[in-house]
């Protein structure tokens, strides 16, 4: 009976050592890197994203300086109403101010109407024009995640707090952007605006 506790333990014990041993091996074995998604945009990043990005930026320049032109228009509006009121020698009638005021308002409300309706369209907009070309940044990354021999591959950018310390060997940004700057175009191209 103690023979066959001992021979059940010894291969308990075994097997506990062999699935230890493996799992070390599977460990060694593993390849970790970081991509700073951010980097990007960036002058030396992904030109396809980066010529995209200006061309949205191009696209939503008159939109841009209508709402600056709006909000000057406000500050203005606010600033005479300021300058009326703080100098008690010259006489200011009620309604001055209050047109004023009803201007700063409407001004106000259409200000937050456009600006809504501007970041609507931009996100449809570059959900359009970045949508594919982000698809196609994903698949290339995949495939050289695969040629490299790399397990994972984390985002920065998304999760560069809960990194507490890595090697700065493990930042493949840069490889990475030059890989897929150097990669034939692809079908994945910044649709024209509507």
């Amino acid at each position: 009976m103690k023979r066959i506790g001992l021979i059940v333990a010894t291969l308990l014990f075994a097997g506990i050592f062999t699935a230890q041993l493996s799992a070390q091996t599977a460990q060694a074995g593993m390849k970790v890197a970081f991509v700073d998604s951010q980097a990007f945009a960036s002058d030396k990043g992904i030109t396809k994203y980066v010529n995209a990005l200006k061309a949205l930026d191009t696209e939503f320049a008159p939109k841009t300086k209508e709402l600056t032109d709006i909000q000057t228009r406000l500050n203005q509006l606010a600033d005479d109403i300021k300058k009326m009121q703080s100098n008690p020698a010259v006489p200011v009638k009620p309604e001055d101010i209050q047109a004023k005021q009803d201007e700063g308002q409407r001004l106000a409300r259409e200000l937050d109407f456009k600006k809504k309706e501007a970041e609507a369209t931009a996100q449809r907009r570059s959900e359009v024009v970045l949508g594919p070309i982000m698809q196609d940044i994903g698949r290339a990354l995949q495939t050289y995640a695969i040629s490299k021999g790399y397990t994972v591959v984390f985002d920065f950018d998304k999760i560069g707090q809960g990194v507490l310390a890595f090697d700065p060997k493990a930042d493949i940004t840069a490889e990475f952007i030059a890989y897929y700057n150097t990669r034939p175009a692809t079908a994945a191209t910044a649709a024209a605006p509507k």
